[in-house]
This record gives structure tokens, sequence and C-alpha cells, in this order.
């Protein structure tokens, strides 16, 4: 034996995959497994436990841990792995390795008897086992190659935790061993007694007793059968798919069903799964999706939801047929073929983040022959409809303009046009308009088309009042601040109850966008601007927002001010970046020149409307009538 040793030492070696195999200097077999890419070599021959790292790659990686156990001076260690996280880990820890995991005592070992394949056995624990097996649909071959045995033990009992209240807790078992490194290191017992079995009239399976015990000097445990992606044992530079399931029994299940990359958690629902990975963090790198084989009962969907957060967006997830509990059950009623099909169609968590064209087929089909959204007019006319025609997607819009200048007015006619001639909901949540009454009144104003209804009988003003109570609501924000949390839960209570369509924020100035937690304003309306118009998109919902614009430059070397655009929305330029609609409105009230002109500063969906401008004039009642130029708003002044 040497103290250390090079590639040039194996000169009998042969090539198996991303490894080499080479005859082992302390045992004599060939059994020593070499990464090429790492120079870690091992010994998989029972009991031999050679390994190290060659001295060929020491120079290229980092320094070597050594390891816990007392061995000849050729079992060097190995070292941490580049990405290990040891974020969690107390001061003066590191992380668990393969090679820290202890061996079973050899008295452990000796009262674990092999399955015996001998058709003649009379062994009373071996029919036991074999019996169990068989009516798990699990062959006798795939269990002694899975290393199986069988043996009579203590088991933990229902009735007790206590070893020492358990003297009469003895049952046949089989014993799931597992292996890290090629070294078993932990023993599962698992009973395989009957507790019930029917007459063969009845067409029910044998049930049997469910108690278990298990030996492990190690703690945590290894993932049960961990071994089979060990990275000297597997050829493959990368593992398509390693299945991970809850129990020790599906994992022969789906061995039996031809898998052999396949792990379970070793403790059931309740594992640590952070510390029972932990050591093999680079052995579960090298595989690309982690399949998911979970039970169906709460703790199986538990664990399913634990393992998809652990693993991420590696994740696969099985479908089992109805009925069935896991993947065991899949085996027992409908065979190994079944059970490969649940794992071939295994998919990632459905989301509707990710949008395949196969998915939106029939709705691209509808697009090309014109059956989609193609908007709908608001009331004033082919003008407005030019520069605003909004469809039922939803989103943000924002409407901008100086004070004064008649930017809740002209929304009040806007959305008692929309009322009126497309039957869509408005809710207003209007700071401006503190009288609810009377902005309820002028509403009716708006659809009566008559700036004085005094002389109006109540049954004459009876539809227009029962009109707006199936078409229109109003938020006030007198128990909770008016945080956009709070304005969308409101809002919500009002979608789930009435066929929303506009949710109207008249102003923003009003609204507690900051959060107060070192966000910048730019920062919190980005925040604002975004949940709105997600939440809009998401239910269809048009969010209006009138904000001002900041204070406006005056132009050099005249008497005037900066034109308000996109850009002069006060806080953010986000305001620009995220409407879907930006509307300014404008009051003009000189001598001789009296209108109110909207610019569409932007459209995102150019397809129906585009940017431009309109041009009102304001009857008495409040409703605006749309014209072409300043000049016939002129001409129609004077007309009137």
């Amino acid at each position: 034996m040497k103290p250390y040793y090079s590639l040039s030492d194996f000169p009998e070696r042969k090539n198996a995959g991303k490894n080499f195999v080479a005859r082992c200097p302390k045992c004599g077999t060939m059994h020593l497994y070499i990464s090429k890419t790492k120079g870690l070599y091992h010994c998989f021959y029972a009991g031999c436990e050679f390994n190290g790292i060659l001295t060929d790659y020491c120079k290229n990686h980092r320094p070597m841990f050594s390891s816990p156990q007392r061995e000849p001076a050729g079992r060097s260690g190995t070292y941490l792995p580049e990405n290990r996280n040891v974020a969690d880990k107390g001061v003066g820890e590191v992380p668990m390795l393969p090679g820290d995991y202890k061996s079973l005592a050899p008295t452990v070992l000796q009262k674990i008897k092999p399955l015996d394949p001998s058709p003649d056995c009379t062994d009373p624990d071996q029919l036991a086992a074999r019996r169990y097996l068989a009516d798990q649909g699990i062959s006798l071959a795939t269990a002694i190659a899975a290393h199986i045995g069988c043996l009579r033990h203590y088991c933990i009992t229902k009735n007790s935790e206590d070893k020492r209240e358990q003297a009469s807790g003895i049952f046949p078992c089989i014993a799931y061993v597992n292996y890290v490194d090629g070294r078993p290191v932990n023993a599962k017992y698992r009973s395989c007694s009957p507790i019930h079995s029917p007459n063969a009239e009845e067409e029910q399976p044998t049930a049997y007793s469910k108690f278990w015990s298990q030996d492990s000097p190690t703690t945590p445990c290894a993932p049960y059968n961990i071994d089979c992606i060990n990275p000297l044992l597997v050829e493959e530079e990368t593992i398509p798919r390693l299945i991970i399931v809850e129990g020790g029994k599906d994992a022969l299940v789906l061995m039996e069903a031809g898998y052999c990359h396949v792990i379970s958690v070793p403790s059931g629902a309740a594992s640590d799964l952070a510390k029972c990975f932990e050591a093999f963090t680079s052995w579960l790198e090298q595989v690309q999706d982690i399949v998911i084989c979970g039970d169906t009962d709460l703790p199986g969907r538990t664990l399913v939801k634990r393992l998809s957060d652990y693993f991420g967006a590696r994740c696969l997830f099985t479908t089992l047929p109805g009925g069935c509990k896991d993947i065991g059950d899949v085996m027992k009623l409908y065979g190994s073929g079944v059970v490969q099909s649940v794992i071939e169609d295994a998919c990632a968590c459905h989301t509707t983040d990710i949008i395949t064209v196969e998915q939106r087929r029939e709705e691209v089909i509808n697009v090309l022959h014109g059956r989609y959204d193609h908007g709908y007019s608001v009331g004033y006319g082919p003008l407005t409809d030019r520069v605003f025609h909004p469809t039922d997607t939803g989103g943000l819009m924002i409407m901008t303009g100086m004070p004064n200048s008649g930017k809740t007015d002209f929304l009040n006619d806007l959305t008692s046009r929309i009322m009126r001639d497309t039957e869509r909901f408005v809710c207003y949540l209007s700071f401006e308009v503190p009288d609810k009454d009377k902005h309820i009144a002028h509403l009716v104003h708006l659809l009566l088309g008559k700036a004085n209804t005094t002389a109006y009988t109540d049954e004459q003003l009876t539809p227009y009042i029962d009109f707006l109570n199936t078409h229109m609501i109003h938020l006030d924000m007198h128990e909770v601040p008016p945080t956009p949390g709070n304005i969308l839960h409101r809002a919500d209570l009002v979608r789930r109850r009435h066929p929303l369509k506009y949710l109207v924020i008249d102003p923003y100035l009003f609204v507690e966008a900051q959060s107060g937690k070192g966000e910048t304003e730019t920062q919190s309306i980005k925040s604002m601007l975004t949940r709105f118009q997600s939440w809009g998109r998401d239910n269809h919902i048009w969010v209006i927002m009138v904000a001002h614009p900041r204070s406006l430059k005056k132009i050099d070397g005249r008497n005037e001010m900066e034109d308000i655009n996109m850009y002069t929305i006060s806080g953010s330029a986000n305001w620009a970046n995220l409407a879907d609609f930006i509307l300014s409105i404008t009051r003009i009230d000189e001598p001789g020149r009296a209108f109110t002109r909207l610019d569409v500063l932007k459209v995102r969906d150019q397809e129906l409307c585009r940017t431009g401008t309109v041009y009102y004039t304001r009857q008495p009642c409040g409703r605006y009538d749309e014209h072409e130029s300043e000049e016939e708003c002129d001409k129609s002044a004077v007309s009137d």
C-alpha cells in the first residue's frame, strides 16, 4: 500500500463512460472506480472501502477535508464541492459528505438474512418476505438485486415507541439495506405479517402490518438507494431523470417497473430534506429532471410541496389513477405497464406564466379568422373611436391634466356613456367627489341630458336611479387607509358580486402608495402601477387612475409653459412605461375660445386606435360633444 496514488499506478484500467474501472491495490478486485474529471477513486467491493483522490488532480482542486474514519493513508478523503451552500451551518461546522456516513456494525448485518432464491426454501422469514413482495407485485429477482433481506425483529408498534415495552413486538420483517459508496450505512425493517387474509371468494388483497424499526449509526439517514446516482457508478454525464418517492416499498415497485434511478426520502413525509440531501448535493447536480412520485394523502401531498420547493424548476409531477394512494397501489391494481405510463407522463406543474403555441392553438386560429375582441365605441362618435377604442382585455389607463382642467368632469361623462351604451359596470373611488349623492345625481343629469331636473317627478327619475343601481357602485375608504392592497381588496369584493369592467381612482394623490420601508417614490409608484395593471389584466377590468403633472417649466423666451406629455406626470417615468392608455385633458376657456381637448398620448395596442387629438364642447348638463378641430368648436358655440 502506498500513501498516495496517481493514475499511472492503475495501468490495468477499463473505460466505463465518464469513469475508469481498475484493479484495487487493497483487495485485488476489479471494483475500483476512478472519476476521469475529478480524480476521485473508490472501491465498491464489500468491506474494502479503499478511496481518495489521485495526486494528479490535487493541484487543481481545493484543499481536501479529512475523512472522519481512521483508515490507511490511501483513504485521504475528498474535497468540498465548489457550489456547496454552508450558509445554514453553525460557526465552525462544515457540510456532511458521503464519506461521513458510518457503516453498519457487523453484528447488525449478521442478523439480516439475504433473500434466498432457492425454490426449496423453507425458512419462515424467507417465505413471509416472499409472500409480501409477491403481493406488492415485486419479483424476488428485483428484491435480491436491491439487497433486500429478511429477519425477525423488534418493531415500533402503534401502542408504544419505547423498545423496552415491546417484548411482544417481534415480527417477520423485510430489511431495506441502504448503501453509500458501496458501504451499508443503515437498515430499515418493515413488518410483513398478514393482518387480514381474505377468503378465496373475496376479491380483496391481503393486508399487512405496518410496524417498523431501523438501525442507523449516522444521523440523518441517507436517502434510500442514493448510490444509484453515485457519480462513480453512473456512466452517463447527465442522469435524465431521478424519481423520488416517499418509502422504500415505492422505490422497489419502480425498480420492478424497470427504473434504476429511484430514491426514497429516509423518514417518509416527515423527512428534513435539507439535512438528508446535504451530503449528496454534488451527486444531485448531475440529474436533469426530478420526478416527484408522491402519495395522494395529506402528508404525501405536503412532502410533494416541500420537494418542489427544494428542487425548484427541475421538478416533474406524476398523476396517479383514481383510487390509488401511492405507486404501490398502481402496481397492485394495474401492473407495471401503467406504472411506467405514470412516470413517463410526469410533467411540470401547470403555470399560466408559460404559454406554448399548442395551448393557444384554437385562440390563434380565431384571431387569424378575425374572431376576436374588436373593441367598442365609448359613445362619442368616430373621432373619439379613432383614438380611444377599448377592448375587454383590461389593464391600466392614466388620465392626466392640469388642476381644474376638467379631468373628473370628462371622466363622469365618459363612464356614463360607457354604462348607457355598452351596459358595462363601473366602480368609483372618487376622492374628488366626497358627496356621493351629488355625484350620482350628476350621473342622472348626464343620462337624461338635462342640467336641471327639479321639475321631474319621482316616477320619471326612478328608472335612471334603478339603472345606475345595476351599473355602478362607490368605494369610500373610511375604515382602512387607501393603500393599493386595501383598494384592490374592496374592488375584489365588488368584482365577485357585480360584472365589474371599470375601476376609477380619482385622483392618485390620495393613494398611500409608499410602503415606508426605504422605498423611493419612483420604486413605490412602479410597484403600485404594476399591481393595479396585473389585477386589471387578470380580471379583464380597466383601472383608470387620475394623476396630476409635476410643476411644468416655462419655455425660455416665451410666456408659455411646456406641454403635458407622458413624462410630465408627477413622481416617476413609470407612469409612461406601464400604462396601456395615457389620456391628457386640457380645458381652454378664453374670450372667443372655449373647448376641451383630449390628447391620447399612449396606446399600447394600436390595431384598433392610435394616438391623436379630439376636441369637445361641453353642454350645460355636462355632456361632451366631439369635434374635428378648434374651428368646429367655435362654430358649434356660435350656433348654440
